[in-house]
Formats: C-alpha cells, structure tokens, sequence
C-alpha cells in the first residue's frame, strides 16, 4: 500500500510515544508498505511540533525533533510538491497532504482531518484511486 499520514498522526507516530499511530507507523515499515511524505510535510510536522503546547506534551528536544524528521525521510518516499497545485480543499494548509498523495500515486490517506470527508475531496480523491482512512480503519487491516 502506498499511503500518505497526515500531520497529526505523523506527530503522535513518534516512537517515543505509545499511541495507535506510533504502532500503525511501525507496522507500515515493517510490513514494506510504502509511506509517502513531501518536504513541504517534513517542515509542517518540525514547525508544529515546536508550538508550546505540543513542547509541554511531548518535550522533544532539537535533536530528538532532528533525528525524527530523518527517520521519516529514511523510511518513506519523497514527493516533490508543485507549488501551483490547486484541488477542491477548504483549507490550503490541507494540499501538501492531498499532493502528496496525489503525486505519489498514493493508494490512501489516513487522516481524522473533517475537511477530508466533504463530498467534493471524497469525490476528488476517489477518481484519483485514493481512499480516505482513519487511524481504526488502517489498525484493522495492519494490526
């Protein structure tokens, strides 16, 4: 399967953390299923994971940050996003997740983002070969 996982999940998939997504993530490696990630998203999970509030939470430090961001470049692939991109989405922060999977040919999107779930993005997603997953639904085919 070729999949792209959103922000959120990407965040709580650190392996430090005990979470559904840290399981899926290490289940999507070890099963070679292949993981889809742009630099665009890279930068996203780095900026957001350095808000307080997720410091309070998590408290990674620079290097930990780092050497997360590498590990998700060593076990995915690398899409390059073109910045003219435009698709039915509510939310433009929401593209680098729908080009991403769009460009890399992705068979799904595992997301509990609401905007992934109005008629148009389905609808869109669909004629492109892209199912739209949550984290219990992907835990129920790798798990």
């Amino acid at each position: 399967m070729r999949i792209v996982l959103d922000t959120n999940f990407l965040i709580r998939a650190h392996r430090e953390f005990e979470s559904l997504a840290s399981r899926l993530h290490g289940a999507l490696v070890r099963d070679g299923h292949q993981i889809l990630v742009s630099n665009e998203l890279l930068s996203e999970i780095s900026r957001v994971m350095r808000y307080p509030k997720l410091q309070r939470m998590y408290g990674l430090s620079d290097a930990e940050l780092y050497e997360y961001i590498q590990h998700l470049r060593i076990t995915s692939e690398l899409v390059h996003l073109d910045p003219l991109y435009l698709a039915p989405m509510r939310d433009p922060s929401d593209l680098i997740i729908l080009q991403t999977a769009e460009r890399g040919r992705a068979d799904a999107i595992c997301t509990a983002d609401r905007d992934f779930s109005s008629p148009d993005v389905i609808a869109y997603c669909a004629n492109r070969g892209i199912e739209i997953v949550d984290e219990q639904t992907l835990a129920k085919l790798l798990l």
